[in-house]
């Protein structure tokens, strides 16, 4: 069993390099497919760059905040409580529009 308390995880930088997050499950930390569970803090102004994760997909639940997020082209507003799921091979971005706290988890994908 792992548990593990919030206030006592030290933020790091995102892989994107744009806001931190403290890192509930890390990969190998894990024998599933999952690469990682995390709380970010992103903040207001800033801007996750166009990119994709051919091999993975991202799952967003918005825990306060507000962010316009970008999917293969389609511009979605996405606010406190709302869910997302980005397919791998997705190309997506972010700008943050508030203050966000997102809960982000990510799962390797295996092709059969």
């Amino acid at each position: 069993m792992l548990k593990r308390s919030l206030c006592t995880l030290l933020p790091v930088s995102t892989s994107h390099g744009v806001g931190e997050k403290r890192v509930l499950l890390a990969n190998d930390e894990t024998e599933t497919a999952v690469t990682q569970i995390a709380i970010t803090h992103l903040k207001k102004g800033e801007q996750v760059a166009l990119h994709i994760h051919p091999t993975m997909e991202e799952y967003f639940y918005f825990l306060k905040g507000e962010v316009q997020l970008t999917t293969n082209g389609e511009t979605s507003l996405c606010r406190t409580g709302d869910f997302v799921q980005v397919p791998p091979g997705v190309a997506h971005s972010m700008e943050i529009l508030e203050d966000t706290e997102v809960l982000t988890m990510g799962c390797a994908i295996f092709h059969r």
